[in-house]
């Protein structure tokens, strides 16, 4: 997940006089807000021994018919966490391929010179606070390798402090962080963002001679080819979201203020299939193959659903939701050093009790956190490209000046 830009806007096409009033999609923040929750469950279960045994492996059943029905039912969904990091990079995908589309649909240029350090800092400054605080805790509350914790409290956050793996995790170079796991899909971020002008070329190509559907079935292929939904770093999954991000920045509709017709079912039955992977009789390698792209092509028409449908509108305009959506980034960053520590500190206890412990000490640090760091790296992000831009435009004039003036002097 990324501190990605503010939803979309929808607006009718622009008049000759002046540019036209955008309307935020709300509904995509909410959306967001409720990823970042599941993702909050998610890390609270993956501290169960038997549930972390199952972790992000979909087709491992865990022992006991309890952690079997939270596994292979419908409840899975509330602790979808992988799943729910797909719903993120595809909205990272619409997010920022739309107002480059919205600005090539009005006849503008995107300014790209304002949009790399923007980006830059949009990323890297709340990642790097959040890896500071994940050391900050590790210090106070240290990391234990005993085999009683589970899998994922020990062999994935390890004890040391590798001076030289930290330096790259500050830097999102590693595919995996191990101070604060979750700036792994940082990495696919970054990577997405570098090559977002490539990728919009390519979009933009095969929807001029109207084969969008290509590079949407070459990202729903490649999972199944290479029997993982995060191939490539995830560029299959952000090229879906770019794909409808450059058609509604064409053609853009406000969110219908009622659900059209079996809009909401179909959302439901997109949610069903987002946990695909994890239903009885999923199992096998081959199976898993086709999942992968059930699960993908899942989280993108429901992402379509709530955009040009309403889907589940009455949901995500609500002001709990909503409000989970503007801390969305923040809860992401932080939530996961708190649920470690946690843990650590009630050993003696029943992990299940995370679910309560959890939310309540991550919602002030959440808080203080998108206050204090998210907001003000937003501003500064802005404040950033602005100057780029600037700079930029003034070095172009001064190199045209001198380019007219010796062109002059020549003759």
């Amino acid at each position: 997940m990324s501190s990605s830009p503010s939803s979309p806007t929808a607006s009718p096409p622009p008049s000759s006089s002046r540019k036209p009033a955008a309307v935020r999609l709300v509904e995509l923040d909410g959306l967001r807000g409720l990823a970042a929750a599941v993702v909050l469950i998610y890390h609270s279960l993956e501290t169960i021994p038997a549930l972390a045994e199952v972790g992000a492996r979909p087709g491992v059943v865990p022992t006991g018919a309890f952690h079997r029905l939270l596994t292979q039912s419908p409840l899975h969904l509330l602790w979808a966490g992988h799943e729910a990091v797909l719903i993120f990079f595809v909205l990272s995908g619409v997010a920022l391929t739309y107002p480059v589309a919205r600005r090539h649909a009005q006849g503008r240029r995107f300014d790209w010179v304002d949009y790399a350090p923007r980006r830059f800092v949009r990323l890297w400054l709340p990642a790097a606070a959040s890896t500071t605080f994940a050391v900050i805790a590790m210090l106070l509350v240290p990391r234990s390798e005993n085999p009683a914790l589970g899998h994922w409290m020990t062999a994935i956050h390890p004890t040391g402090l590798d001076a030289r793996q930290m330096l790259m995790e500050y830097l999102l170079i590693p595919k995996h962080a191990y101070r604060n796991t979750v700036l792994w899909s940082l990495h696919a971020e970054a990577i997405f963002s570098f090559v977002l002008p490539l990728m919009i070329l390519g979009v933009a190509l095969c929807a001029r001679r109207r084969l969008s559907w290509l590079p949407v079935a070459a990202a729903l292929a490649v999972p199944v080819i290479t029997a993982s939904p995060g191939s490539g770093s995830y560029l299959p999954v952000f090229t879906v979201g770019a794909v409808m991000g450059w058609a509604w920045g064409h053609d853009p509709v406000v969110v219908p203020e009622r659900p059209r017709p079996w809009a909401t079912a179909q959302a439901l039955i997109c949610l069903l299939l987002i946990t695909l992977a994890w239903w009885p009789g999923m199992e096998s390698h081959a199976a898993q193959r086709i999942t992968n792209a059930v699960t993908l092509a899942a989280a993108a028409y429901l992402v379509h659903l709530v955009v040009r449908a309403g889907a589940l509108r009455g949901l995500l305009r609500s002001r709990t939701v909503q409000y989970l959506g503007l801390m969305s980034f923040s809860l992401y960053l932080v939530h996961e050093p708190v649920v470690v520590s946690l843990r650590l500190l009630t050993q003696s206890t029943s992990p299940w009790w995370l679910l309560i412990l959890a939310p309540a000490a991550s919602a002030p640090l959440t808080w203080l956190f998108q206050r204090y760091i998210e907001a003000p790296s937003h501003r500064l992000a802005r404040r950033t490209g602005a100057l780029a831009s600037a700079r930029f435009a003034q070095w172009s004039e001064r190199r045209r000046t001198v380019h007219q003036a010796s062109r002059v002097g020549g003759v």
